[in-house]
């Protein structure tokens, strides 16, 4: 990892009720330089001290993925319980980037307490209601919050989305960004026009487009 890309890790924390599966979001402060106003999972960049006893980056992930959910919503949470369901590597256009390791955790009885400074809200809700809220422009979110949301979207259950990201093989997103009609296009390995980052191609689609603000996301195997 180059020095100008700091690593970094968050924890999807889903939990079952009466309306299907829900995962919990919380709002980073708007005067934030980095996601100012987003609605995110918890998480932040891995600290020294992460790397206490941890074999390798991905154990001090999940040391900082517990710590952050800890400073920023008051939960406690089990390392060994997380589930590494995706890694995502900030595109270079971005300006700040961070390599982050997403964790999927179960946060069934939690009893959320935002810390006020980085984080001041929180909601729990289902993946889909998020997802409307987004494309209505009421919730901003960004891409890798999108793609994780969609992904729970189809799971009906904590079993069902256990079950979905052992079954594959975790993703390392790594967003190439071009332009298709005038819009923001965000490809991702899988997608047709990845490797040539030319989105008009005709094909499989793993791929985000931002659109007066919102981010769409489209996949497809054929």
């Amino acid at each position: 990892m180059t020095s100008d890309i700091r690593a970094a890790a968050t924890a999807v924390i889903t939990r079952d009720s009466d309306a299907g599966l829900e995962t919990l979001l919380l709002r980073r402060h708007k005067q934030l330089k980095v996601g100012g106003g987003h609605w995110v999972f918890p998480g932040g960049t891995l600290d020294p001290e992460d790397y206490d006893g941890a074999a390798n980056e991905e154990q001090a992930a999940r040391a900082a993925a517990a710590r952050e959910t800890m400073e920023e919503a008051s939960i406690s949470l089990r390392t060994q319980d997380f589930l590494l369901l995706s890694h995502w590597t900030t595109p270079p256009a971005m300006g700040r980037r961070f390599a982050t390791w997403f964790f999927l955790a179960e946060g069934d009885n939690a009893e959320v307490l935002v810390d006020g400074e980085e984080m001041d809200d929180f909601l729990w809700g289902t993946p889909e209601h998020f997802l409307q809220l987004h494309r209505r422009g009421e919730l901003a979110l960004l891409p890798p919050t999108v793609v994780t949301l969609a992904e729970l979207a189809a799971c009906g259950t904590q079993h069902d989305a256990r079950r979905f990201y052992l079954d594959r093989t975790v993703p390392y997103f790594q967003p190439l960004i071009s332009s298709h009609n005038d819009v923001v296009c965000m490809l991702y390995d899988g997608d047709v026009g990845y490797a040539a980052i030319d989105p008009t191609l005709s094909g499989p689609r793993n791929r985000c487009y931002l659109e007066a603000g919102v981010w769409r996301y489209e996949f497809s195997i054929t």
